[in-house]
């Protein structure tokens, strides 16, 4: 029995005037052999053969005409492009929506359903309207009513229906005029038993409402083109310049390395803090960083977008988008390996993989390059200006420079010479204590060798308690025994030791050099500085002699001395006022000859005048003389236990211009200064840096510096002697009296250890002194002071944009490349091509445009776990349907040419009903797993 539906087609009449509906993905097909000027002819369609002949293949009987043709739902009716509509005359419902204004919408008003319920019930969709339905039913409707035709069909789709129950596993054909779809689709249709896990599971019906039919209401709203007065092009050429820029000025720092001086400084009164600086320059790394990611990124968009609108290019692979996620995602080279040997072999890959091992390097690399770090700078050539406020030795500035709360109210006389003998003591003894300590090691080890006095160790001072000065062996051809006994026949022990001038650290941190001090770098710079300054130096000249030879000198072998017993046995000392019987100088008065003025340098011929002892010491004891008129030396006469002659030594001290001073200052360390001298190649000592005329000038002794000594030496009761007093200090110098004509390699010599002993008084005579041989003022003591100019060689530490190690200049890689991409990008953004085109491998744009394009059995099985190897190089590329405005992924090539399965088997062309049947359901794992994370619950 037949039923008539809305839907039932009538025969058209000769007078009706059909209209034709396109698909969306193709343009009109076959409308020639149904629509002509005078007459309408209905012909079976291709896809009706087709069905036809697949039906007779499988086995199954043709439909009976007489059944088929009224009583079967309109699913199985063949249907060509348009229907007949009711009597003529009578405007149709497709008509009313066609004659609808723009403001109300044109719907289809039913959707394609397969339902698996009763035959007879139709299920109603929701409506849909499109921009290109409404036009397209706009302008035909135009056409028709201006001919008069007949009105049109009673819908713009065929509705579908269900097969009824003794067809349900026919298979059979569904046709849709689409050029993109060349082949039918054999849908398969099972019945399931229902099942408690159907409530969770997407069923055959609603499988077939997703993916049965192509999405016809993508109608694109506007062009891929992205014109450069975009928002999206105007940020990504600003975002390239930045970085290209940003990365080119980074690059030229890393090779320029600039120092920024007191710019970055950890002092208060600084403009920027280590610290700052250190952060600044990071932040401005990353965001070249970011910046380089995003243009970068979008340069491979580009470039593969392109490249898939191109019909003469290979297309786009899977393989070729994931490397995006290189740069994004650098872990992912290590998690989505699959695409990486398809993709990295190639120009584009190999750039890629540059790009990422840069991307994620280049914070390090500025880090390492350009973040301001201490760094020692060149050698440069420059004046340093020092303050001097007296000559060298200058005792009343000696005494007034002595750091002591009592001044000239508490005690007049002797406040400034108390305080001078408390720090001659103090130094003294713990310069000698230190040097002793050095010998100590060398005699305990009984392996040296140090024979020669450059070889042997020098005395040591702390000067204000952070820095130490170390001196130095000079003149060492006269200090050798063994030649000075050659000539002279007796143990003769001469040495001459030169201080650094403390005045080079004044210089130094004075303000007015702005020299970075290391508090100025966080409290761990450091600066080296050689001045062509004068040394201080003492000379101390030591001989063996009998006793007989010293009979002309000691006071109680002269005859008619005045002399009384000592608690000694047989020993004689001249009376308080001995001194009284002593000549006074006169011009031709040199006193009396000895066998050892030759040595000394004593008597007309020198013109100089000897010393003159009250007694004979006994055996380790020491007497002095520093009351010679008209003298520069002071005298000391000792007597060790081990020779039975006694040992006169005379001690002097001038300014030598044989050295340089070495200032090295840490904030770590602290201060070392040191006299190098009689270096032939050293251009920084005096004679070859300091370019004054004084250079040749013979040295001259101080008599200043006799004055200081003799303080120095009652500071430490060196006259102990005269009363046979047995102190400490005399027994530990006569016990290095040398017994033979040669240095003792396990022990220093007297000669040594006293010129040690009275290298304080050098730094104290030298502070605040001339860097000059020559003092050219009038006045010998300054209290305000001049600036000297002198010679230095420097390097100092500052701030400094540059590597630490010579193997971080690897970065230098990293920091070109980064530049050469990012002018390669802003090259091709800005010139290379007109404007951008809408990047496809971006998330959001793939993902609309893969949910509009048909299905691909290319990725069948894919849609779990994701494509494989093999899916990874499926090229593609974007076609465009100008009928529908559409756009769509398209396979480029015949996916058999590349291994993949043949899209004609079994999977390939079926519906999916076989697929979601429960005896293909290997899928009761898959499905609990689905079920299980659509019921869980998220918290993000």
């Amino acid at each position: 029995m037949e039923k008539d539906t809305p839907h039932s087609a009538a025969s058209p009449s000769a007078g009706d005037a059909p209209y034709l509906l396109p698909s969306t993905f193709s343009p009109w097909r076959n409308h020639e052999e149904f629509v002509g000027e005078d007459n309408i002819s209905i012909a079976p369609s291709n896809d009706e053969r087709r069905s036809s002949s697949i039906e007779t293949l499988r086995g199954y009987p043709p439909p009976h005409a007489d059944e088929t043709e009224n009583s079967r739902p309109p699913v199985f009716q063949q249907s060509s492009f348009f229907r007949s509509s009711k009597a003529a005359g009578t405007q149709s419902e497709d008509e009313e929506l066609m004659l609808r204004p723009d403001d109300h919408g044109m719907q289809p008003k039913t959707e394609v359903v397969i339902t698996a319920g009763d035959s007879t019930q139709e299920k109603r969709g929701a409506t849909r309207r499109t921009r290109f339905k409404e036009m397209l039913s706009r302008s035909l409707s135009a056409t028709l009513l201006n001919k008069n035709e007949s009105s049109p069909p009673n819908g713009n789709y065929d509705s579908i229906g269900e097969e009824p129950p003794a067809a349900a596993m026919h298979h059979r054909t569904e046709s849709y005029p689409m050029q993109s779809v060349d082949l039918p689709r054999v849908v398969v249709a099972e019945e399931r038993p229902s099942s408690s896990d159907s409530d969770d599971d997407i069923d055959l019906d609603g499988l077939a409402a997703r993916y049965e039919r192509p999405p016809l209401d993508c109608h694109a709203r506007q062009d891929v083109y992205v014109k450069r007065r975009s928002w999206t092009y105007i940020v990504l050429a600003a975002l390239s310049v930045y970085s290209t820029l940003l990365s080119g000025l980074w690059f030229v720092v890393s090779i320029v390395q600039p120092r920024y001086g007191k710019g970055v400084s950890s002092n208060e009164n600084i403009r920027i803090s280590p610290s700052t600086a250190t952060l600044i320059c990071t932040l401005i790394a990353k965001t070249i960083e970011l910046s380089f990611v995003t243009v970068f990124v979008a340069f491979i968009g580009q470039v593969l977008t392109r490249r898939a609108f191109v019909k003469k290019a290979g297309g786009v692979t899977l393989a070729e988008m994931t490397m995006r996620n290189w740069v994004i995602q650098p872990g992912s080279l290590l998690t989505y390996w699959e695409g990486i040997p398809f993709a990295a072999p190639t120009l584009l890959g190999m750039l890629t993989l540059i790009a990422t091992v840069c991307a994620m390097f280049y914070t390090t690399a500025s880090d390492a390059m350009v973040s301001p770090k201490l760094k020692y700078g060149g050698w440069e050539s420059r004046s340093l200006d020092g303050l001097v406020k007296a000559s060298y030795a200058n005792p009343f500035h000696v005494q007034k420079a002595c750091l002591t709360p009592i001044d000239a109210n508490l005690d007049d006389d002797s406040a400034a010479e108390s305080c001078l003998d408390i720090q001659y003591s103090g130094q003294s003894y713990h310069n000698l204590f230190t040097f002793m300590g050095e010998w100590q090691a060398i005699h305990s080890n009984k392996t040296s060798t140090m024979d020669t006095l450059s070889s042997r160790p020098v005395g040591k001072h702390n000067l204000y308690d952070n820095t130490t000065m170390v001196s130095s062996w000079i003149e060492t051809g006269p200090g050798n025994p063994q030649a000075a006994f050659a000539i002279h026949s007796r143990v003769i022990n001469n040495v001459t030791l030169a201080m650094p001038h403390p005045g080079i650290y004044t210089a130094a941190t004075d303000p007015k050099n702005e020299i970075l001090q290391p508090e100025d770098l966080a409290g761990v710079g450091e600066y080296s500085i050689h001045a062509s300054v004068v040394s201080p130096a003492v000379n101390v000249l030591c001989a063996n002699m009998a006793a007989d030879e010293l009979a002309p000198l000691v006071y109680t072998r002269w005859p008619d001395a005045r002399t009384e017993d000592t608690d000694y046995p047989s020993q004689k000392i001249g009376v308080e006022d001995w001194f009284n019987d002593v000549p006074p100088p006169t011009e031709n008065q040199w006193l009396n000859r000895t066998a050892a003025d030759d040595v000394f340098r004593w008597g007309p011929k020198y013109q100089r005048r000897p010393p003159v002892f009250q007694l004979y010491p006994i055996d380790y004891n020491m007497i002095t003389n520093t009351s010679v008129a008209e003298s520069d030396a002071i005298y000391i006469l000792a007597k060790s236990g081990n020779v039975d002659d006694y040992t006169l030594c005379e001690m002097r001290s001038w300014v030598t211009p044989k050295c340089s001073t070495q200032f090295d200052l840490s904030g770590i360390s602290g201060g070392t200064i040191r006299a190098h001298c009689e270096d032939q190649s050293d251009k920084d000592s005096y004679i070859a840096g300091s370019g004054n005329d004084d250079v040749n000038d013979p040295p001259y002794a101080s008599v200043d510096w006799r004055n200081l000594a003799d303080e120095w030496r009652l500071s430490m009761d060196l006259n102990g002697g005269v009363q046979n007093n047995n102190a400490s200090n005399a027994r530990i110098m006569t016990n290095f009296i040398l017994e033979k004509p040669e240095l003792n390699p396990l022990l220093p010599s007297m000669a040594e250890a006293l010129a040690v002993l009275a290298s304080s008084t050098l730094v104290a005579g030298s502070l605040s002194s001339t860097f000059r041989q020559r003092w050219d003022y009038q006045e010998m003591d300054m209290a305000d002071g001049v600036y000297e100019s002198f010679h230095v060689s420097m390097r100092t530490q500052q701030y400094t944009s540059s590597h630490v190690q010579a193997w971080q200049a690897v970065f230098y890689v990293v920091l070109g490349l980064v530049l050469l991409i990012n002018i390669a990008c802003l090259l091709y953004i800005l010139f290379y091509r007109t404007g951008l085109v809408s990047d496809y491998t971006e998330p959001q744009n793939l993902f609309a445009l893969t949910l509009n394009s048909p299905p691909s059995a290319a990725l069948a099985g894919s849609c779990g776990h994701g494509p494989d190897s093999a899916e990874m190089v499926v090229p593609w590329r974007v076609a465009y349907s100008s009928t529908a405005n559409h756009y769509f992924f398209e396979e480029a090539c015949d996916c058999r040419k590349l291994g993949m399965q043949d899209i004609h088997t079994h999977q390939s062309f079926a519906s999916g009903a076989e697929l979601l049947s429960p005896h293909s359901r290997s899928s009761a794992k898959n499905f609990d797993n689905y079920k299980r994370l659509s019921g869980s619950k998220t918290w993000l």
